[in-house]
């Protein structure tokens, strides 16, 4: 009697492997086109059973995501051992930002650097120190002469101080690190009445490679560092100056940087004429490569600590 059972329960075994192969069979003869059968597509099945794809951060080691915001400014860089956001784009592009940190599976943010109090650079701030949890912030130390009253200055102080992070004011050769990657600032060293120049400037550096985030500095704060900063301003990767003004990327400035790769962000038919042309004449001279969110989109550099490499959204 119990043999009996067992057999029917093999013959049942078999009769269902059977049908699963057979199924799986006709599944990927149907994606091929060989069947006219109405099955679903293995991603269908997926689908249908909750086993969806979901995007996986690759960054082997360390990264940094020019996140294309527009006009405006907004870096991320993701190590194994931290991140750093500089910037937050425009007013308006707060969700993008905190939807691009989600789908690289950030939960928290070690350093925030606001760079300067235009609406281009810190307008979604308030709402991404809002939805993550912020340790550091670091902004210029502003005074009368230079202190905005705008709505969006107010907001970001605001989240700011709902946020509970340490805020410093930025100071030239302040050192910051996070495991292998090294932070530090280079500007703003001078009160000017220009928020454009009071932008933190800093130099980031991962094993043997660098990065420059100029923030909107101007070629005032260019002179001011190539006098006080000879040997901390070489970079492979230069972030533009304001958007690639003609009033940033001094021929001199660049020289003394020798970046392998430039990378200016700005929104496609900006009405301020950014890049301008007289900035991209000096930047081709110095054989870099020049890469812009308005034609590349995001664009994400890695690193080794040794070599780098660059991927782009509209490659």
């Amino acid at each position: 009697m119990s043999r009996g059972k067992g057999n029917a329960k093999q013959k049942i075994l078999s009769a269902a492997a059977g049908i699963f192969i057979v199924s799986a069979l006709l599944i990927s003869l149907s994606e091929q086109g060989v069947l006219p059968l109405n099955l679903p597509t293995w991603n269908e099945i997926f689908i249908g059973t909750d086993l969806k794809y979901s995007p996986v951060d690759e960054t082997p080691q360390f990264s940094v995501h020019f996140i294309d915001v527009g006009q405006g400014d907004c870096a991320f860089i993701k190590s194994p051992d931290g991140c750093v956001l500089i910037d937050g784009g425009d007013n308006g592009y707060g969700e993008k930002v905190i939807g691009y940190l989600k789908d690289l599976n950030v939960s928290s943010i070690d350093y925030v650097i606001a760079t300067h109090p235009h609406t281009d650079h810190i307008g979604g701030l308030d709402e991404v120190i809002e939805a993550f949890e912020v340790e550091n912030i670091i902004m210029p130390r502003l005074t009368a002469i230079n202190t905005p009253t705008t709505q969006c200055y107010e907001d970001l102080l605001m989240a700011v101080r709902s946020s509970g992070a340490k805020v410093t004011a930025a100071k030239p050769d302040a050192e910051y690190k996070l495991g292998k990657v090294y932070i530090l600032i280079l500007s703003p060293s001078v009160q000017s009445e220009d928020l454009n120049d009071m932008s933190v400037v800093t130099r980031v550096s991962y094993g043997g490679t660098f990065f420059l985030f100029m923030g909107d500095a101007s070629t005032a704060v260019e002179k001011q560092l190539l006098k006080n900063n000879l040997n901390c301003l070489s970079a492979d990767i230069l972030k533009a100056g304001h958007h690639g003004s003609k009033y940033s990327s001094s021929t001199a400035f660049l020289n003394e940087v020798r970046p392998s790769e430039i990378v200016i962000s700005c929104g496609a038919g900006n009405s301020y004429g950014h890049p301008h042309d007289q900035a991209l004449k000096r930047m081709k001279k110095t054989e870099a490569d020049i890469l812009r969110t308005d034609r590349n989109g995001t664009i994400v550099i890695r690193s080794d600590g040794a070599t780098l490499s660059t991927g782009t959204a509209k490659e």
